[in-house]
């Protein structure tokens, strides 16, 4: 029989470093250290430091992608979807905290072409806010002048909920979702200076 891989307790190690320590600030060795291997060992599944850092965005990516994704094409009313997203987004941040603390910080790390890679995972999950907010938008349902600057006061405001959130909290994340979605909502319907604002 095959032997197992080491490759998860790897991940699992540098997931781990990287989110408390920073992907700069962790060596090979650390990561060997803390996976009960030595350096040598880890080159055997790995070629660099950064390709952890790749594959751990990448599996972030793809948990806050299938969160959202399937939502957008939903037949529900902006509010409602938007309400979703709001909670499908936080169960992300705060069942895979660190895995998501490195998404929405530690990649700008990685080596300008890697990055890039990245940013087009980034800007896939980005566009699915801007479709719901879009929506919502011409459907009078949410009163915003500028929608990229909405999409980025959304995001702003729910991925600093990965900076405080504790699961042994007082409130816990579906009330944090509906929370924050009542003022988000109440923020996004206005109101707008009608001066400004075409009808």
């Amino acid at each position: 029989m095959p032997r197992p891989s080491n490759k998860p307790r790897i991940l699992e190690a540098a997931t781990d470093l990287f989110s408390r320590k920073g992907f700069r600030a962790t060596t090979v060795r650390d990561i060997a250290e803390a996976a009960g291997m030595v350096s040598a060992g880890l080159y055997a599944h790995i070629a660099t430091k950064e390709d952890l850092l790749v594959e751990i965005v990448r599996e972030a990516a793809e948990e806050f992608e299938q969160a959202l994704a399937p939502l957008v094409a939903l037949p529900l009313e902006p509010p409602e979807k938007l309400r979703q997203a709001v909670r499908a987004h936080l169960e992300v941040v705060t069942q895979s905290p660190a895995r998501a603390r490195i998404f929405l910080d530690e990649w700008q790390a990685l080596s300008p072409p890697r990055r890039e890679s990245v940013q087009r995972w980034r800007e896939r999950y980005e566009a699915h806010w801007a479709a719901i907010l879009q929506e919502g938008a011409e459907q009078g349902a949410f009163l915003v002048e500028d929608l990229a600057l909405a999409r980025v006061f959304v995001l702003s405001c729910l991925n600093a909920v990965n900076r405080w959130y504790r699961p042994d909290g007082r409130l816990g994340v579906e009330e944090v979702a509906d929370r924050y979605a009542t003022w988000l909502l109440r923020v996004l319907a206005g109101p707008v200076d009608k001066t400004n604002h075409p009808r």
